[in-house]
Order: structure tokens, then C-alpha cells, then sequence
């Protein structure tokens, strides 16, 4: 199958220890965004873009700390054919073992697994609205609004100077399309293969590595790949207000039953916004429960995620303006005009504009689109 839409941003492949007087930390991530774990606890990091406006999801910087470990421990439970550890392997660890590595690896999993738990929930319209007040300048202010008012490309430009921001330890392709206000997003996602298949354990006092059982692996993968489309949903909708809901698809290479490689998409989500503003990211400890809760296409069945048909993008027809261009109009004008067809209205009542823009000496469609909408309030 493949990707469905037209704009891509790979997500990459970053992962660094960080040596320290303060003592040794991980960070996943790059100078910009990232996430940083050490012995004071796990942040997130992103560095402002240009329109720079804390908790919109393109600026942050978030302390998480605690229940790392129960959430974890459920993916390290053997099966019943491997439970070959002796009692005194799992017993408390004795005075001279250094569990660092341990710690380092469950904290790093932790941020990989539950990414959502890093971020800031999503905003009301209200809250988000209101947030163009921080806006570090007028250009800021400008873009800020026209991702308020709906404007296609301005909305798509601040997904992908997002998407360029995020950087994971996996590697991970994004595209997208914006249609009205749904987002259409599509995935495409690691194979289980790239994830370490051990893990590093304290046994009679040392840290040795232990091989994950299946089970435990497909959990994983399952709940990672699950997290990481709420956390690109949370992100999504906090990146505009006019967003509604996301629909979001992943898929994954896998070998078919003839051992033939093939895309098969493995969930199709249809988040809307409502949901997001009433749920504490933090307290969401399943990402597959979590996505049940809305309109989805996804099929888990023994700790496996099923091939299934991804929703597909349904594209309204955009009434035109009549004989507009035929006119002479400025093109910068034709541009904004469309933009409020766009947006629904009606396209009569926007051509009755032309005049009215005509006499403003803009320079660019943005500002024309901005004149008009508030003509039209």
C-alpha cells in the first residue's frame, strides 16, 4: 500500500549518552528537541519555532518522573516456558551492583513506549485561541492566526516544522494532508525486528542481559506503536485549533504467508478533539485502550496487530469562484477569495470582496486572506 499522501518528513534515528560531573544520562533526540534521561528524572525538549508559543506542542520543556516501572513490568513477565529464573535471581539487589544500566535502558523504553506521557495535554479552542498573545512578533502573530482561521497551508507548514522537531531511536515516516479540518495522517511505522529483542537485568547481584520472550515482544512493539500515534495526535491538535479530529493510519513491513515482503496497515484511528481536551495524557497507561475509545479500524489479537483497511481520505468538492480569473483580478486576491471557499463560505458572498480587497496594496495572499476574513466577521 504505502503512503497515501503527498507531504513526507522522515522522523530519524538519534540516540547519545551523556557524560557528565552530575553523572551519566541518555538522550534521545538532537540539538532542538529531544528527550533527556537521567538521574534527576526524564524531560522533553523542544527549542521554539518560529512562532514560539509554549504548550502549542512546537515549544516545551516537561519533567516526568515516577511509575515508569509498573508500567514496564508487564513486558518482562516470561511465559510459562521460560520461567527459568531461581529465586534468588529475583531477589533485591545486593549492595555492590550498579543497576545504572538497567535504570538507563527501563527509562529510555519508558520514553519511547509512553511519549504521550511527556507532553502537555491537548488545549481547549478557547485556551489555544487566547495563546496569540505570546506570540513573539507580528509576523508570529499573523501566522498564529491564520492557523486559527483555517488557512490550508499555513496549518500544514506548522505540522511539518513539527515533524522536522521530533526525532526517535526508531525510524519512523510521517506524511500528511489537511482536507476542511481533518488531518489525514499516515504512518509508516518500524518493524518489530528494529526493537533489541534484550534486555539488561540484575541477577544474584549483576546486570546480565536477558532475552525478551515473544510475548513480551509484541507487547512492546503493539504498545509503542500505539503510543506513538497519541502522541503525534495530541501533538496535532496542539498545533491548531481549527484541527477537529486526526485520522490517523499506521502501517509496517511484514512477510505475508507466501514469505513475500508487504505493507500492511495495522490501525486506522479517526481521534477527534473533543476526546483529547478531557483526557490526562499522564493517566493513560494503555494507548491501545485509549484508541478504542474512538471510531477505529484496528484488530489486536494475540498480542498481535492484524493487517486491516485504512480509512480513506474523502476529499469535498471546493466550489469555485466564478470567472474570477477571468477577470484580471490580482492572483493574491483570487488566492484568498478561494481560501474562504475553502473554509465554507459561500461563494457568492466572498466574490462581492474583490472590489473591497482590490483596494489594499498587500503583499501577499496570507494578508489578503486575513483582510477578507475580517470583513467577512
Amino acid at each position: 500500500m504505502g503512503v497515501r499522501f503527498s507531504k513526507s518528513i522522515k522522523i530519524g534515528k538519534y540516540f547519545r549518552i551523556n557524560i557528565s560531573k552530575s553523572g551519566i544520562s541518555a538522550t534521545v533526540g538532537k540539538k532542538g528537541a529531544s528527550v533527556n534521561i537521567g538521574g534527576n528524572g526524564v524531560y522533553v525538549n523542544a527549542s521554539p519555532s518560529a512562532v514560539g508559543i509554549s504548550g502549542t506542542g512546537l515549544s516545551y520543556r516537561q519533567k516526568i518522573t515516577g511509575g515508569y516501572k509498573d508500567l514496564l513490568g508487564k513486558f518482562f513477565k516470561s511465559d510459562k516456558d521460560d520461567e527459568t529464573d531461581t529465586a534468588a535471581e529475583n531477589t533485591a539487589v545486593t549492595a555492590g551492583a550498579d543497576l545504572s544500566e538497567i535504570e538507563e535502558f527501563e527509562k529510555n523504553m519508558m520514553a519511547n513506549t509512553y511519549p504521550y506521557h511527556f507532553i502537555d495535554n491537548v488545549m481547549d479552542k478557547k485556551t489555544f485561541d487566547g495563546k496569540i498573545s505570546d506570540a513573539k512578533s507580528e509576523a508570529a502573530r499573523m501566522v498564529y492566526q491564520l492557523s486559527i482561521d483555517g488557512d490550508e497551508d499555513t496549518i500544514e507548514s506548522m505540522v511539518g516544522s513539527f515533524l522536522s522537531s521530533v526525532h526517535l531511536d526508531y525510524d519512523v515516516k510521517a506524511s500528511y494532508e489537511l482536507d476542511g479540518h481533518d488531518l489525514y495522517v499516515d504512518l509508516d511505522l518500524p518493524e518489530i525486528e528494529d526493537f533489541s529483542m534484550e534486555y539488561p537485568a540484575e541477577s544474584k547481584g549483576k546486570v546480565v542481559m536477558k532475552k525478551k520472550t515473544q510475548t513480551a515482544m509484541k507487547q512492546q512493539y503493539a504498545q509503542t506503536v500505539c503510543g506513538l500515534g497519541v502522541y503525534l495526535a495530541a501533538c496535532f491538535f496542539n498545533t491548531s485549533s481549527y484541527i477537529d479530529k486526526i485520522i490517523l493510519s499506521g502501517f509496517t513491513t511484514r512477510r505475508n504467508s507466501k514469505g513475500e515482503l508487504q505493507d500492511d496497515y495495522i490501525y486506522s484511528v479517526k481521534y477527534t478533539r473533543d476526546i483529547f481536551e478531557k483526557t490526562d495524557l499522564k493517566s493513560v497507561e494503555d494507548a491501545y485502550e485509549f484508541m478504542l475509545k474512538f471510531e477505529n479500524r484496528v484488530n489486536y489479537v494475540s498480542n498481535t496487530l492484524k493487517a486491516i483497511e485504512p480509512y480513506d481520505m474523502i476529499l469535498e468538492d471546493t466550489p469555485s469562484v466564478p470567472s474570477v480569473e477571468a477577470e484580471g483580478v490580482n492572483p493574491m486576491i483570487i488566492d484568498a477569495i478561494n481560501g474562504l471557499v475553502e473554509l465554507g463560505y459561500n461563494a457568492a458572498d466572498v466574490e462581492d470582496l474583490i472590489p473591497e480587497l482590490g483596494k489594499l496594496n498587500l503583499s501577499s495572499s496570507g494578508e489578503y486572506l486575513k483582510a477578507a476574513l475580517k470583513m467577512m466577521a
